[in-house]
């Protein structure tokens, strides 16, 4: 009896954390949406046209100019960095929600253990 009982524990523990980590993986890749340049295209045109504008300037001199659009440059490189980095994560979490997805089919394939096989 007293191993039917732990039997059922570890399963219902199991489950547990399989459907905990499943939502904690969830969430990573929700909170990472954000993150993604999806239209890397739009936004490098923006990159560009606003070093554009910055050349069009005339009140500004040919140093500050550089350095305006070395921060647009250096922008644009660290939001695909960060990109990058979110995509790798959600990688990672969807690989490790479709492996505990196995996982609980397999515990949920594993017969309870009743008084007739002890």
């Amino acid at each position: 009896m007293r191993t039917i009982k732990s039997f059922k524990m570890k399963k219902v523990i199991a489950l547990s954390l399989s459907i905990i980590t499943i939502i904690i993986c969830g969430w990573l890749i929700l909170k990472n949406i954000d993150h993604l340049d999806i239209a890397y295209n739009k936004t490098d045109w923006y990159a560009m046209d606003s070093k554009r504008k910055i050349d069009d300037r005339i009140d500004i001199d040919f140093c500050e100019k550089q350095i305006l659009k070395d921060r647009i440059d250096q922008s644009r490189n660290n939001a695909r960095i960060e990109s990058n980095m979110a995509f790798e994560t959600q990688v990672f979490a969807f690989i490790i929600i479709i492996i505990q997805l196995i996982l609980l089919v397999f515990i949920f394939m594993i017969p309870n253990k009743s008084k007739n096989h002890v």
